[in-house]
């Protein structure tokens, strides 16, 4: 690793935040570009930097980067562009077989809104830990691995809170299984 890139991490290891302001000066700009030649929007390629930023910091005692620390924040840049795309292409595809499908009827809409409302409220009713993972997992898309890192936790036990809160919610929404089912 080039001494300057060692100084930035053992000093974001030490929570020096001149470190930090260091790292933002030295590679912001360049990993906006990147990510914007990636996803074709810099609005969004600077959401994702900054993002990974924080990220940094958040784990920043946790950083062990033995080879090249500008390669890998231009693999995690690049991660971050793909899994932005990656999701933007499953709502389009969610959207277009939506489109597809044949307008329910009233009756249909209003049991699967019941349905939502019910969910809603269940999700609400889990433990907290149980909860903010299994939001983090199906509502901001986060892998496995991203919110044991997020929430200082190991992938087991993300694992299990997440198969906790399904067993949980399939449980309390069971007679909504057979609407679903019809809708």
């Amino acid at each position: 690793m080039p001494q300057k890139d060692s100084e930035i991490l053992s000093g974001l290891q030490r929570s020096d935040t001149g470190y930090f302001d260091l790292l933002f000066e030295n590679y912001y700009d360049k990993l906006c570009n990147y990510v914007t030649s990636i996803i074709h929007n810099a609005d969004i390629a600077e959401d994702l930097v900054q993002d990974l930023f924080a990220t940094i910091w958040v784990n920043r005692k946790h950083l062990y980067i033995h080879s090249s620390f500008k390669a890998y924040l231009f693999r995690a840049a690049y991660n971050a562009a793909i899994d932005h795309s990656k999701h933007l292409n499953i709502i389009s595809e969610y959207q277009f077989n939506i489109s597809r499908q044949t307008t329910p009827s009233f009756n249909d809409t209003m049991e699967f809104m019941e349905l939502l409302e019910s969910l809603e409220t269940n999700i609400e009713q889990l433990p907290e830990k149980c909860k903010e993972i299994f939001k983090l997992s199906r509502f901001e898309n986060l892998k496995y691995r991203e919110i044991a890192n997020k929430l200082s936790i190991s992938e087991n036990t993300v694992d299990t809170q997440i198969r906790r809160a399904l067993k949980k919610l399939k449980e309390a929404l069971k007679d909504y299984l057979i609407i679903l089912f019809f809708i």
